[in-house]
């Protein structure tokens, strides 16, 4: 799973989005053991609010084409 955020076009007709995703980078232990990454509490927040988005860290989750 991963987070993602893309501009929705706002003329009518077919279009081809691309969203770039990402997810927050569990611990070493996580990775290594495969647990799986940890998961925001409030992902709204990494949208809305900048001024915290410095302390996350993450890592590329890939992309999805709409």
């Amino acid at each position: 799973s991963g987070y993602g955020v893309c501009h929705v076009p706002s003329a009518p007709g077919c279009h081809r989005v691309t969203c770039v995703t990402w997810r927050p980078r569990g611990t070493r232990g996580q990775r290594l053991l495969g647990t799986g990454a940890p998961q925001l509490r409030a992902p709204e927040v990494a949208v809305t609010n900048g001024g915290d988005r410095y302390r996350l860290r993450t890592e590329s989750a890939g992309s999805v084409t709409l």
